[in-house]
């Protein structure tokens, strides 16, 4: 709060010019007290901040022996309409007002400071009351102004999956695991609302026997936890930075499951997948030729026997003589 008040007793000055000296130039003389009210609400969910200022000329006031000139009002009060205390200051002990003689001009500001909370939802009148010294005495100037404060906005809807992708090549499987979805935000040592798209806290489980190299089975935010305020989507990058490696004994069929602690209603969410590593090719040998059946070779024919025919010889004619 920047609330500055500086009083000049008039005991002090007739000390160095004598008792006369107390009469205000004639400037203030002629001014009419009065008072003006500034008042300014800021709301933020279910608080008000409240920005207080007044200004005005106002009589001298007497604390029982001499009358004194102030700089400051008497008093003034912020009341938020809710039945709780006021903020404000009280300078009024021990001084009555003076009404009539010199005026001195007066100013307070209050621009941080003033901060209320309120227990539930409507509409409050914020009364700023100032006290001054004007025509009769004390005087009193009200302003007022209306905050709205709304109902809470429901929880966002959240909600996460737990997965895991991956590939088998012989007795090695690579994994990707990962949480997809929404989340509330976290409370991290200072920060109330920090928006982390990780779970609080992940794991990974693994058959016996099993070699696990590569990435990181494990992790998550240490020392957070959750709210129940905003909506924050998961980090679409996988848990562990680099896949998860994993080399089993032998072919056959194994479990691996991925657990995570998330800010949802759910608070864990898990994921199971059967990895099958197939049983490895026996090494290929030249098959057995199948027997075949040999093609007879044709046969010759076996000639038929035939029987000669004699033939006569043709008769000759004999030369001339």
């Amino acid at each position: 709060m920047s609330r500055s008040i500086r009083v000049t007793k008039a005991v002090a000055v007739a000390s160095l010019f004598g008792a006369a000296t107390i009469v205000a130039p004639a400037a203030n003389a002629a001014q009419e007290p009065s008072m003006t009210i500034t008042l300014d609400a800021t709301v933020t969910g279910k608080t008000v901040d409240v920005a207080y200022k007044d200004s005005g000329v106002q009589y001298y006031a007497n604390d029982g022996r001499k009358a004194m000139s102030r700089y400051g009002a008497m008093a003034f009060f912020v009341d938020y309409g809710d039945d709780s205390d006021p903020d404000g200051y009280d300078g009024r002990p021990g001084l009555t007002c003076e009404t009539t003689g010199p005026t001195s001009p007066f100013r307070d500001s209050v621009s941080s400071g003033y901060s209320h909370t309120y227990r539930k939802a409507g509409t409050y009148t914020i009364t700023a009351t100032g006290y001054y010294c004007g025509e009769g005495g004390l005087q009193t100037v009200e302003k007022t102004t209306t905050v709205n404060i709304a109902k809470p906005a429901p929880a966002p809807k959240v909600s996460a999956a737990a997965h895991i992708e991956y590939t088998v090549d012989g007795l090695t499987a690579t994994l990707v695991p990962s949480v997809t979805g929404t989340q509330h935000e976290m409370k991290y040592g200072r920060n109330k609302h920090a928006k982390y798209g990780v779970p609080l806290v992940y794991t990974m489980s693994f058959p016996e026997g099993a070699e696990v190299s590569g990435g990181a089975t494990k992790g998550g935010i240490k020392r957070a936890t959750c709210t129940k305020h905003g909506s924050v989507e998961f980090d679409p990058v996988m848990l562990s930075g680099d896949p998860v490696v994993v080399t089993f004994p032998k072919p056959g069929t194994y479990e691996v499951t991925l657990s995570a602690d998330v800010c949802t209603s759910q608070r864990i969410v898990s994921k199971t997948v059967t990895i099958v590593v197939p049983p490895t090719d026996p090494t290929p040998t030249d098959p057995t030729p199948e027997p075949t059946t040999p093609t007879p070779k044709p046969t010759e024919p076996t000639p038929t026997p035939t029987t000669p025919v004699p033939t006569t010889p043709a008769p000759t004619t004999p030369a001339p003589t």
